[in-house]
This record gives C-alpha cells, sequence and structure tokens, in this order.
C-alpha cells in the first residue's frame, strides 16, 4: 500500500519525470509557451526545447539524474525550469550552477562578451526556501545606493514554493494560480476552479491523465521510485 501511494507520488506533473515528459512533447509546446508567458509576464517565441523528449531519452537521463527542462527562445534568451521536491538546502548553489553553466556555454570562439543573452533560472520547489509569504518570487539586481536602477541582470531569477500556494488562498481568476493548481495537484477545489476559469488548463489536465496512463510513463516512475528507495536505503543504512 505504501509502494502505491509512493509511485503515484511520482505521476504527480510535479515528478521530474511526468513533468518534463509533459512539458517537452512538441504536441504540448503551447502548453509550454503559455505557461512560461504567465510566469514572465511577457509574449514569447519558443525557439527549441532542450530536450523534445521521448520516453527512451527519459530513461537514459532518469539513470544519470539529469532532468531538468531547458528552452531556447527566438529572442536568444534560454530559459532553465528546475523541479525540486525535497529540500536538500542548496538550491541557491544549484541554480547559480545551472545559470553559470549556460552563460559559459555561449563564450565559443569568436564570441563577444557583449553577445551574451540572457539566461533565466525557474525552480519549481515543493517545499519552503524564503523567509517571506509570497509563494512566487522574482529576483533582479539593483544599485546598493539606488534601488530603482538595475544592473547585472544577465541571469534573472523565479523561485516557486508550492507548498506556500496550496496553504493560501489564491486568487483563482489570476493565470498564474491557475498553473500553479495544475503543477501542484494537491488542493482539487483550487484545480477545479482553475479548470472552469481556463479551457487551457481543462485540456491540460486531459492531456495529462492520457499521459499518465501510459504504461512507458509508468515504467519509468517505478524505476525512479526503486532508485530513491535504494538510496535513501543506502544512506540510512
Amino acid at each position: 500500500m505504501i509502494i502505491t501511494s509512493q509511485l503515484n507520488n511520482q505521476l504527480k506533473l510535479k515528478s521530474d519525470i511526468v513533468f518534463k515528459a509533459f512539458f517537452s512533447r512538441k504536441e504540448n509546446e503551447y502548453f509550454l509557451k503559455n505557461f512560461l508567458e504567465v510566469i514572465l509576464g511577457d509574449k514569447l517565441e519558443i525557439k527549441k526545447v532542450l530536450h523534445d523528449v521521448r520516453l527512451e531519452q527519459l530513461a537514459k537521463e532518469q539513470k544519470y539524474g539529469i532532468l531538468d527542462l531547458g528552452v531556447e527562445l527566438a529572442n536568444g534568451k534560454f530559459v532553465n525550469v528546475e523541479i525540486q521536491l525535497r529540500n536538500f538546502n542548496n538550491i541557491e548553489e544549484r541554480t547559480t550552477f545551472y545559470a553559470s553553466k549556460k552563460i559559459t556555454e555561449q563564450l565559443g570562439n569568436g564570441t563577444n562578451y557583449e553577445d551574451l543573452k540572457p539566461v533565466i533560472i525557474i525552480a519549481i520547489l515543493d517545499y519552503s526556501f524564503i523567509d517571506l509569504p509570497d509563494y512566487f518570487t522574482e529576483t533582479i539586481r539593483v544599485s546598493a545606493n539606488h534601488r530603482n536602477y538595475e544592473l547585472n541582470n544577465t541571469v534573472k531569477y523565479y523561485y516557486i514554493e508550492l507548498n506556500k500556494f496550496r496553504n493560501q488562498n489564491p486568487d483563482m481568476s489570476i493565470p498564474l494560480n491557475q498553473w500553479l493548481a495544475f503543477l501542484d495537484m494537491e488542493r482539487s477545489d483550487l484545480l477545479d476552479m482553475a479548470k472552469k476559469k481556463n479551457n487551457l488548463i481543462k485540456k491540460a489536465v486531459e492531456n495529462y491523465e492520457v499521459l499518465t496512463g501510459d504504461a512507458e510513463i509508468k515504467r519509468l516512475a517505478e524505476i525512479k521510485l526503486m532508485s530513491d528507495l535504494e538510496e535513501h536505503s543506502a544512506l540510512t543504512s
């Protein structure tokens, strides 16, 4: 019974396997586009999803633990989305590393510093990270003496704390909250309201239900669960 419950958790949208399988499929690009537009507050055009995932790719990546979602935009910006369900007390360091890696990857032969494109990091967390009541936090760098003057913003970070979201009474007329209810899936009342107010969310839920009924996705979820159980056993033995 416990194993069944844990497996069901692996099949939730905020599970890294299901999240990546859902949002990286070409036929789901309009879901990803709208999701990112709501978070970033701007219209965008997706050039490439890294990687446009196939199930065999997921199986290979799962072996090495590479399960973030990368999106290259038409304007040259790069978006990295990271799902983190457990608090390892290192999300600041991890997101800084991801951003730095993507910046340095741009510095190929003949690349000038002024040609560097902005990097956007979106960290979706299922635990409290920032000691503030807000569940959606956007970071910017400003001058210490002139707080309205922004600088060094080649990298921007967005932190979403799902546990804070579900423990509040969010305004479900706001598109961001509709997407967060879909991502979290812990409160059926919020998800029902999101589906009623946003037909795109309703379609996304239907697509998710088809996806998680796929035998291969279930197999990958079982692999992930067994890997997590073995890791936990090794750490506690």
